[in-house]
Formats: structure tokens, sequence, C-alpha cells
């Protein structure tokens, strides 16, 4: 009888945390090691897809997450003079028709929750991982110890991929954004907002618990904003006027796009933002980590995981390469500034969203249901083992 694989988890996100408790379902060993003495309060994703949705039923978690979030079934596009159109979810191939809006502190509280006891160790950072002949050596402050696999689920700045020596092509967006979330004093409900305008972007979206996420477009990167900067952008650009009184989690981001030529080195696996890094206009990001969380659960519960790796490359890069265009295109148009690029921009929005048969497949477009290999259930037995 085969044992049970011993998983080392390096980064306790929402990414981290899905693959610990899919392993966990199927019998797996784990240990999530996540540096941080406590869970981070910042909530940077908030877009949970349809496709993440299955995957969240998969972990025995779907009734919880439904519980706990703000059910979007529109988004309304604004440009120079008004409507462009409307982004519905209400119509799309699936039982889910609505994205989910849950902060990630909520997120990786549900996650956590779903964990045994003394799965996640909090405040350990690892240090080093070096391969043997059947496993890996991960070096910790508290010691060394053995596992059959790591995953590297510690994003970017984690330092599981210079362990594995795998390098990341990176290209920043060249655009720059402030956020903050408000006490939602609007009569917009359960809607998301987008408005472009000719001097910058504004989105808005629903939250649990009566709030509202502002994002707004700046020049620059504001390395530390105003406290009024979300404030006065959306008056100005939407006539919305918020209150800084209402305000919490105000904090500037510049995007970035990065992608690892490959996701593994030996019994090493890159998982989620590890591996890869998109706009998170959109919300695309995390919901491929779930998608790679997923898919490397099934390859390292498997009898012989080697056999199964290999697709997890290259079914899980295809998707990223496909979320990571959509991103990149949506950012590009998205952020055009300027009377003749809002121009542009209202032009090619209206077409695709007032339109048939363009308007009709917005909603699966951007509820990531078009993306190839989405979830494991786009794959055959073939295909993994191909």
């Amino acid at each position: 009888m085969t044992r049970p694989p011993e998983v080392a988890i390096v980064g306790g996100g929402p990414v981290g945390l899905l693959l610990a408790r899919l392993l966990v379902l199927g019998g797996a060993r784990v240990t999530v090691f996540e540096r941080r003495a406590s869970p981070c309060s910042h909530s940077a994703a908030i877009g949970i897809t349809p496709p993440s949705l299955r995957i969240l039923r998969k972990a025995g978690l779907l009734e919880d997450f439904l519980a706990a979030g703000v059910r979007v079934r529109e988004c309304f596009v604004h440009g120079r003079r008004g409507s462009i159109g409307t982004v519905s979810f209400r119509h799309i191939p699936d039982e889910h028709r609505f994205v989910l809006s849950l902060p990630q502190a909520d997120t990786v509280a549900l996650l956590r929750r779903s964990l045994p006891k003394g799965v996640v160790v909090d405040g350990c950072e690892v240090t080093g991982v070096r391969q043997v002949r059947d496993g890996c050596m991960v070096s910790t402050p508290q010691g060394e110890r053995a596992f059959d696999w790591v995953a590297g689920c510690d994003g970017f700045r984690g330092p599981t991929r210079t362990f594995a020596g795998i390098p990341a092509q990176v290209r920043p967006y060249g655009c720059h954004f402030v956020m903050a979330d408000f006490v939602d004093r609007t009569e917009l409900g359960d809607e998301a907002h987008l408005f472009f305008r000719p001097e910058g972007s504004v989105e808005s979206f629903p939250l649990p618990g009566g709030l509202r996420r502002w994002v707004v477009q700046t020049a620059d990167h504001l390395s530390e904003p105003p406290s009024d900067t979300v404030v006065r952008l959306t008056r100005e650009r939407t006539g919305f006027a918020l209150s800084e009184a209402d305000q919490s989690q105000l904090s500037p981001f510049t995007p970035h796009r990065y992608h690892c030529p490959r996701y593994r080195e030996g019994r090493i696996v890159l998982c989620g933002d590890a591996a890869h890094g998109m706009s998170p206009i959109g919300g695309q990001g995390m919901n491929s980590g779930f998608a790679d969380a997923e898919f490397l659960a099934r390859a390292l519960l498997d009898a012989e995981p080697a056999a199964i790796l290999p697709a997890y490359e290259r079914c899980r890069r295809r998707a990223v390469r496909t979320a990571m265009f959509r991103a990149e295109w949506g950012m590009a148009l998205g952020t055009l500034r300027g009377r003749v690029g809002a121009a542009a921009r209202d032009f090619i929005l209206g077409g695709l969203l007032s339109r048939w048969p363009f308007a009709s497949r917005m909603g699966a477009f951007y509820a990531m249901l078009t993306i190839p290999y989405a979830t494991l259930d786009h794959v055959s037995e073939e295909a993994l083992r191909s």
C-alpha cells in the first residue's frame, strides 16, 4: 500500500491554503509554512469566479463561501458620455451565474478554519530547500525537516522560486492605482461599476458587510498617497461623494506581469503567484492560482505524481497565458487616457458590450468560463498521463 505523501507548502495565502485543504482531504500529510506571525488583514483579491466556485465545492467549502460573499450579477460600464454597456452573468452557461465578491482576508480565514490544527505554522520562514534522492529537506529557524514534495505558494517575492533556480520574466504594465474600502452609502447595491474617463479609470465593487471598494487610476505611483486620493478622484470623475470618515484599507499598487518558463524543478513545484502574476484588474490572478492548486493536488495525490506533473505544467501554463493575455488587453484598454484614447475605448467597448454576437458572450468571458483547462473537469484522464 502506498503511503500518503508528505508535502511542505511554502506560503499561507489563499492558494497555499486551498492546496492544503485539497491535499488533506486526499489523505496527504501537509505542513504550511507561513512567515507572517498572523494573517494579513489587507484584502487585495475580491472576485471568485464560477470555475473557482466549482473547485471550492470539491473542497467542501462552497456553502461557507456563498454565505460569506456578495453575488455580483452585473457589471455596468460607463464612458465619457454615459453608459456604454453591461457585462451580465445572469445567463452564463454555468450553475453559478455570478461572480462572488469576498475580501481576500475573509477567503484566507475560511480556508484556515477548514484545516486541522497544526497544519499551518505561523511565523515560520523557510530559509532553504535542498533536494535529496527521494524528497526535499526544508530548512527553517527551528531546524530541518524531510518532505516528499515542496509546493511554492509564496508569491512573486517568495524564496521558493530562488531555491528551485527558476527565473521569472517580469514586465511592468506602466499604470498605477490607489484603492480603498468604504462604508457603502450609495444606492449601487450588489452591482459592479466601471467608469472610464479621459483622466483615468474608477472601479467600484460591492463587498460584504455593507462595504464597497473603489479603485482609482493615478498618473504616477504614489508610495504614500494623500488620504483623500480616492475620495477626490472618485468625486471628480464620477460625481460620487465619498467620505474619508468611511474609508479603510487605503493602499497604492503598480501591477506588473511575470511568468516562469517552467513550474517545476525536481520535487519543488510552483503554484499560483509564485509561478505567474498578472494585473489584478479583472480578478484573474487568484482564480488562476486556485486552478493551479486543484491540478497540483490531483498530481501529488496520484500514485505516480511524476506522471501527472508534466500535464500540470503544460495545461496550467496554457491556461495562464490565456488569462495573462486577457488581463493585459483589459489593462491596456481600461487605462487609456486623454480624449483620443477615451474615444477609441468607448468605440471598442460599445461594440463588444452592445452588439451581437459579442455582447452575449462577454459574461462567460469575464467569468473565466472560456479559459482552457480552467478546472480539472476540462482535462481527460488520457491527457493527464500523455
